[in-house]
């Protein structure tokens, strides 16, 4: 049985000067441009920040800012909450296409200062590495808008946001099955290989990419390969057959005759919950969770807007959603992932 005190060693060391960063700013071909449609087009705003340090005041000042420049920001995302998961992702992204936003803005906030970085929405993923990004960075949030509104005054842009929102729009609740909610695990598993989803590398031209960027790319797939190492090992004693596959959507698996796949999702945990199907209850202040240690289970608790992640398995054929007998979310994915295979396993054992 894996060892989860090692679990968490290992997300910490693997974190220590790791910040996790906006892949797509790093890897961007930046122009002295903006991007066409800034005052005509909607905007979807993606915030970066680093952990536990979100400013719900310092976003409302850069919607009025972005509104008083004729910027239809309408849609506010953070970072980590848009990259939850990889189904996740598809959906948000689905949701951000219907909504007929054509432009992104990243707002990437460190201690080194501010970078604001706008690019035009893709058409098949957030960020078409073939176009062209503008960048302005700052050491203050002032210092950026009033470069990106000096940029502004020197181009002729044609002005038609006349009814942009008062104030910024964080509201993204996306359902993530379209099936039945379960509360088990598929007893189908000792039967059908279980699909287990791993983190994806990134593929890019490298005609497109300086020395640098090719070096960032390099690294951050390896760290990828290293998370995706980290999953295998976790399932290491698991007793029914598992493959592990890049990530794939629910018909691509069905193709492929792939019926159980394992996914997961990262948020706030009054979030997670609605979005997985499960009841919600406007009295309570926190949630339990399950945790199992040395063939045993305990209880955490843990508030209702804390950001954590949760492992489910998700039938591709009807799009019913498996959550497992326990709530066992936790706060990193390696400790989550390991919470819902030991549960699982301790229950198929019974």
């Amino acid at each position: 049985m894996t060892n989860k005190k090692l679990i968490t060693l290992f997300f910490f060391l693997l974190s220590q000067g790791v910040y996790a960063q906006v892949f797509e700013t790093h890897l961007m071909t930046l122009t002295g441009n903006l991007p066409k449609g800034i005052t005509s087009d909607r905007v979807c705003v993606i915030i970066h920040e680093m952990a536990e340090t979100e400013d719900q005041m310092m976003v409302k000042k850069l919607h009025l800012n972005l509104k008083a420049m004729g910027i239809d920001a309408i849609q506010y995302l953070y970072y980590n909450q848009f990259y939850g998961g990889q189904d996740v992702y598809r959906k948000t992204f689905a949701l951000l296409q219907k909504r007929e936003i054509k432009v992104l803005m990243f707002l990437e906030v460190s201690n080194q200062g501010f970078t604001l970085t706008l690019a035009p929405m893709g058409t098949t993923q957030s960020v078409d590495f073939n176009t062209k990004a503008w960048q302005v960075k700052g050491q203050t949030m002032n210092e950026v808008l009033i470069r990106l509104a000096n940029k502004m005054k020197t181009l002729d842009l044609p002005y038609s946001n006349y009814l942009i929102p008062e104030h910024p729009e964080f509201k993204t609740q996306i359902r993530l099955f379209n099936g039945t909610h379960f509360p088990r695990y598929p007893s189908q598993l000792k039967r059908f290989p279980l699909v287990v989803s791993l983190f994806s590398t990134l593929a890019i031209d490298e005609d497109l990419l300086n020395e640098d960027q090719l070096y960032y790319l390099m690294k951050y797939n390896e760290k990828v390969a290293k998370k995706n190492n980290r999953i295998q090992k976790i399932f290491s004693d698991y007793p029914f057959k598992v493959e592990f596959l890049e990530d794939q959507s629910d018909a691509e698996l069905l193709k492929k005759r792939y019926q159980y796949i394992l996914r997961y999702a990262y948020m706030p945990g009054e979030k997670l919950r609605k979005s997985l199907g499960y009841a919600l209850d406007a009295t309570q202040t926190q949630y339990i969770s399950t945790i199992p240690v040395e063939g045993n289970r305990t209880l955490r608790t843990m508030g209702k807007q804390k950001k954590v992640y949760k492992f489910y398995i998700q039938k591709t054929a009807n799009g019913d959603l498996y959550a497992g007998r326990y709530y066992d979310a936790d706060i990193t994915w390696e400790e989550a992932l390991y919470n819902f295979k030991s549960l699982m396993m301790m229950e198929f054992k019974k």
